[in-house]
């Protein structure tokens, strides 16, 4: 696309180059999606103008080198990630091909093709904790929440978020004593995700630059990971789990940011906790659990369908009763509760979000553990994003290139 001028650039639009400042100092990096805050800070700084990316301008010349072999191998490969999805639908059309070539460029360069992920055979003999008879989703989520050891800091964090007199330097005082937290928020902020133009060394300085709201939002979100430690690792590899949440959040903030919507923290949070009803299944009903992803891999569904089949609910309904019982803010409780059928919350465009990023995720690869079947597209949900299918090669493209820095983060030993 080119150079545009200030007043032409539109969010979404990604950037080709390193934005720099007058004095040389770089202002955004190359592959940003810009949102309406970096076009604002822009012209806040004078800023002329920015290198924008057009569709395919960065990769398209080393595409067209890739071994058509290669090519045809990882199209075999991702086709089945789409077994349940019209790709006749433009946008699917659109993520398939951004997948395809993805896994190509992967295998060209010289990695495997991914392996399938199952839980290990020793999980069919674990007994369940939680039956039928001794209620529905409500009680099973009730049993879990008097038993959960939640991080003292959510609560020290919600205190002061509930306090109609607390200040944005309470909320950074609170959170700066846990220094766990501290790291990885730091991290995350200082990481090509946000692209500030000068690193940010504490959490006082986070929240002047984000704001109070924003980065308690992201410290909640952070705290909650710790509260499932204890998941059997013959059940699922969690280091996978929460790469793929990870990249449902990044394509949340991206998305939002594409589509004009602020909130992009709450967005994030919602991709990295929207599985979180999966882990309550796994620690509740681990044979039931592992009983639907046999169901879903015998039958090529998602998970999602799976689970309602064996058990009658599913983990969106889960976790979103959970996250409630823990107080999380109703609007991240109702967009997690309603990812997989977003016309259930009607009126609110970030359910509609991440349920397009959890598609994402999984069609380029960052699969929750045992569930590789793209959801099915909710048509009226992707129109409501009013995005050109062709925005989503860029989208992807910029958010691949962020998750392994924020899992990184989060998680800094590599898995096997």
């Amino acid at each position: 696309m080119g150079r545009l001028p200030l007043d032409a650039l539109e969010p979404g639009m990604t950037l080709a180059s390193d934005l720099l400042g007058a004095d040389g100092q770089m202002l955004l990096p190359k592959g940003m999606v810009l949102g309406e805050s970096h076009i604002a800070s822009l012209r806040r700084r004078g800023v002329a103008g920015a290198d924008v990316a057009g569709p395919g301008d960065a990769e398209a010349e080393a595409d067209a080198a890739i071994d058509p072999a290669l090519v045809e191998q990882s199209a075999a490969h991702v086709g089945r990630r789409f077994v349940v999805n019209d790709l006749a639908h433009p946008a699917m059309a659109a993520l398939y091909e951004a997948a395809v070539m993805d896994l190509a460029r992967s295998l060209a360069a010289g990695a495997p093709l991914p392996a399938d992920s199952l839980p290990s055979p020793r999980a069919e003999s674990m007994g369940d904790l939680f039956f039928k008879e001794e209620g529905g989703a409500a009680d099973l989520v009730e049993s879990e929440v008097k038993l959960a050891s939640f991080p003292d800091i959510y609560f020290k964090i919600r205190q002061v978020l509930d306090s109609p007199v607390s200040t944005p330097v309470q909320v950074a005082d609170v959170i700066s004593k846990d220094t766990s937290l501290t790291a990885k928020l730091l991290k995350l902020v200082n990481s090509p995700f946000y692209g500030l133009p000068h690193r940010i060394d504490s959490i006082s300085r986070a929240v002047m630059v984000l704001g109070g709201q924003e980065v308690s939002t992201l410290a909640l979100g952070i705290s909650a990971i710790n509260a499932f430690k204890d998941i059997p690792p013959e059940l699922i590899n969690m280091r996978t789990f929460w790469e793929h949440s990870v990249a449902v959040g990044v394509f949340a903030r991206l998305l939002g940011a594409a589509t004009g919507k602020n909130g992009g923290e709450r967005l994030f949070v919602s991709g990295i906790l929207h599985d979180i009803g999966r882990l309550i299944l796994f620690k509740k009903l681990p044979h039931a659990a592992v009983e639907a992803i046999y169901y879903a891999k015998a039958n090529q569904m998602p998970l999602y369908d799976a689970e309602n089949e064996v058990m009658g609910f599913a983990h969106p309904l889960i976790g979103g009763l959970l996250l409630r019982a823990w107080k999380f803010p109703e609007a991240l409780v109702a967009t997690i509760s309603c990812h997989h059928k977003p016309e259930a919350c009607p009126g609110d465009i970030e359910p509609a979000i991440l349920h397009v990023a959890d598609i994402m995720a999984v069609a380029l690869g960052h699969s929750p553990p045992a569930s590789s079947i793209v959801s099915t597209l909710d048509a009226a949900a992707w129109d409501s994003l009013g995005l050109a299918p062709e925005r989503l090669p860029e989208v992807a493209a910029a958010g691949l290139s962020q998750v392994g820095d924020i899992v990184s983060a989060f998680f800094p030993v590599r898995k096997n």
